[in-house]
């Protein structure tokens, strides 16, 4: 069942978090982060995690679906083909719904831009996982500002890899903490 959402986003300086359907920048450390983060469990079950079809078109087709995780697409395509065992639904409610019949531990929007304004006004959004990328890159996709309802919680220290400092930033729901 579907008790809190989290988000898991990389965005630059100006919010920015891709260009042409893939990302302007190119850091291992934030990829093994956010692999990791949407991976582990402490039951020995399955995190879920909810992407749009553009996001998911954009992940590499032999990484495609993320393993370890129920994958579920979030399309009005109905005529998407997708790999057995990958949910299609037509709307983050509904994706919602269908994940209340199977057990996860946890439950990750991963973008993209759509999908994220939506989740960021759902009730059930308690925490957004940020990799704050310290410079601009050219983008035409932007993650929407973070409203005073979230407290910033924890970050870490800068990081650098390929010229290009970041760091991991989580954001909790006020009302959550």
């Amino acid at each position: 069942m579907v008790e809190k959402l989290e988000i898991v986003v990389a965005a630059d300086l100006d919010n920015g978090i891709g260009k042409d359907n893939a990302l302007p920048w190119r850091i291992p450390g934030d990829m093994k982060f956010f692999q990791s983060l949407t991976s582990a469990t402490t039951g020995g079950g399955k995190n879920a995690i909810i992407v749009g079809r553009k996001t998911w078109e954009s992940i590499p087709e032999k990484r495609r679906p993320l393993k370890d995780r129920l994958n579920v697409i979030l399309t009005k395509n109905a005529a998407i083909t997708a790999p057995e065992g990958v949910l299609v639904c037509n709307s983050l409610e509904k994706a919602l719904k269908a994940l209340q019949g199977i057990a996860h531990e946890r439950c990750f929007i991963i973008g993209g831009a759509q999908i994220y304004k939506e989740a960021l006004q759902h009730p059930l959004l308690t925490t957004i996982h940020l990799t704050r990328i310290m410079q601009e890159f050219d983008c035409d996709a932007h993650f929407p500002p973070i409203d005073d309802r979230f407290a910033l919680q924890a970050v870490s220290d800068t990081m650098k890899e390929n010229d290009i400092e970041y760091r991991f930033q989580r954001y909790e729901k006020k009302s959550a903490l």
